[in-house]
């Protein structure tokens, strides 16, 4: 665990935590010591875990319709989409009457909350499941159409609390010649404990670019919208939020309104689902980050085939699949292939997922010779170095409309789950190298961290061999375009009539508990640029 999670030292305490947040005595149980343990088998327990855990450390309000309280959802159709752009391709979430409508749900808020703790002694049954109690809830998800009924993940708090903090370490202020590796299992380390996330900010021998000048894009931000929560409460930074289901934005505005964030987190709808950046990254926007936690199944039907697990979640937020990636026949050959994993035993299955992923990489090496338009290293083969007037952005997009049917980066068998959204990702941010210092996402199996990679060093390669006009380019932009106002951004930005690659990347190790999670980033910026632009947010920082 990161060495500045407040989780690392302060082990959850769940008798004290249990009386001030009685609902997750529902969950609580003894073992034949006599030893509490909690029963995670259920998504509930999550939920009032987390909900537990936000407020006793970080002191944050939290809401997911686990439980529903009808009268927060009566309100939520006061929740509306202004377009801001004349196309209606994206929108912001907003309501009319900010202040009122906040008030209101405030006021709802406190009653849920007191009579999910007035009911904790009745037992799970009592609370969830009486037809004639305020607070309602049922468990089976069955179907795709179940999984769209108000239906979300709910986080982890350590876990993602990891997440914020590794990313924090790229903020760290280095020297324009101090030596960094391309790879690393965490930032610059401290041995003080920290306790509180206010105390973060008392850490010695750190400087942490602390902010609302921090701009972070959070793609997938979920109903629960954690990250911006985490990130805002913890190091102040600034979120703008983007999902592709409406729903979840409503909800995550709440949670936003609930704890005052309406000022640091912004929502965006992303209306095309087949897209990551694009309605949503504007010509003169300038993140820090950008961070995903992407979906993890290529099929609706393997989530919850653990039988010691159920899963409660929209389809959006864990199932990727993109029919129009492939011809008729392929998709079939996908889903029949699948299918027929999922009759094997399930102690079988990441043995099966595994020749599964082999048999994949096997094949994007055999097609290496295919046509493929999205790819840097078309982009690499293709453009003559010495054609100065060829936009890589222009590239990429004219390749999209023309292969509408097959857009799928790197091969046509990748064509779901988590492996194949980051490969869609990377491919995707190289039309917006300049508006995001470093990419990121988070990835739940190593396997794929080690094909991620190899595609990354590929880019790397290649900007070895012709990055020359991208650093040129780069660095011009951050000494003459860079503007403050209130937020940080670009301004008078030509187009960028050049092929770019990717010049760095990281990865960290992340564990909670039993956990090992993996967080990639990469940069179209080399280490020298970023210095550079760290410095000059560090001293607008602490002139303001």
């Amino acid at each position: 665990m990161h060495e500045r999670n407040i989780h690392k030292s302060s082990f959850t305490n769940f008798d004290e935590l249990s009386k001030k947040h009685a609902f997750i005595n529902i969950f609580l149980h003894k073992n034949k010591n006599g030893k509490l343990y909690y029963d995670f088998g259920k998504s509930l327990a999550t939920y009032f875990l987390s909900k537990a855990i936000l407020k006793e450390y970080y002191g944050l309000n939290f809401y997911l319709p686990y439980v529903d309280y009808e009268k927060i959802e009566e309100v939520l159709g006061h929740i509306s989409l202004l377009s801001k752009d004349i196309n209606n391709e994206s929108a912001i979430i907003y309501v009319n009457d900010i202040e009122e409508f906040k008030n209101i749900i405030l006021n709802l808020y406190h009653e849920y909350n007191n009579k999910l703790l007035n009911s904790s002694s009745e037992g799970e049954n009592g609370i969830l499941n009486n037809p004639n109690h305020e607070l309602k809830w049922e468990y089976s998800i069955e179907t795709e159409e179940d999984m769209n009924q108000k239906r979300f993940l709910c986080p982890c708090i350590p876990g993602r609390a990891n997440y914020i903090h590794f990313l924090s370490d790229l903020t760290v202020l280095t020297t324009v010649n101090e030596e960094v590796s391309s790879e690393t299992k965490g930032g610059e380390e401290t041995n003080e404990s920290v306790n509180n996330y206010e105390e973060i900010k008392n850490v010695k021998h750190l400087t942490i670019l602390y902010g609302s000048l921090i701009k972070v894009l959070d793609i997938g931000v979920g109903a629960n919208c954690i990250y911006p929560l985490l990130g805002n409460c913890i190091y102040d930074w600034s979120f703008t939020g983007v999902d592709i289901n409406l729903d979840s934005l409503k909800y995550c505005y709440i949670n936003i309104l609930l704890n005052n964030k309406e000022n640091s987190i912004l929502l965006k709808y992303q209306k095309d689902k087949k897209k990551i950046f694009k309605n949503v990254i504007n010509d003169t926007d300038m993140y820090f980050f950008s961070m995903c936690n992407p979906p993890f199944y290529s099929i609706v039907e393997e989530v919850n085939k653990n039988p010691f697990r159920n899963l409660q979640a929209n389809v959006d937020e864990v199932v990727y699949f993109d029919k129009d990636q492939v011809t008729t026949t392929e998709a079939e050959e996908v889903i029949n292939t699948a299918s027929q994993t999922r009759q094997e035993d399930i102690l079988n299955v990441d043995q099966q997922n595994d020749r599964y992923i082999n048999k994949i990489y096997e094949n994007t090496n055999e097609k290496r010779g295919n046509v493929n338009l999205e790819t840097n290293d078309f982009i690499a083969s293709s453009i003559n170095p010495e054609e100065e007037h060829v936009s890589v952005t222009q590239v990429v997009n004219e390749d999209l409309k023309k292969n509408d049917i097959k857009h799928c980066i790197y091969n046509n068998d990748n064509t779901g789950g988590e492996y194949a959204f980051i490969l869609n990702m990377i491919n995707e941010s190289s039309c917006y190298f300049y508006n995001v210092i470093w990419f990121s996402t988070l990835v739940s199996k190593f396997k794929n961290v080690k094909l991620v990679k190899k595609e990354i060093i590929k880019s790397m390669r290649m900007y070895n061999i012709q990055g020359k006009n991208q650093v040129i380019f780069l660095n011009a932009l951050i000494k003459n375009n860079i503007h403050f106002n209130q937020y940080v951004q670009f301004q008078n930005v030509e187009n960028a009539f050049i092929p770019v690659y990717i010049s760095q990347y990281r990865i960290f190790e992340s564990h909670t508990g039993r956990i090992t999670r993996w967080i990639i980033c990469w940069s179209y910026y080399c280490e020298e640029q970023i210095n550079y632009i760290k410095k000059l947010l560090h001293e607008r920082i602490i002139n303001v």
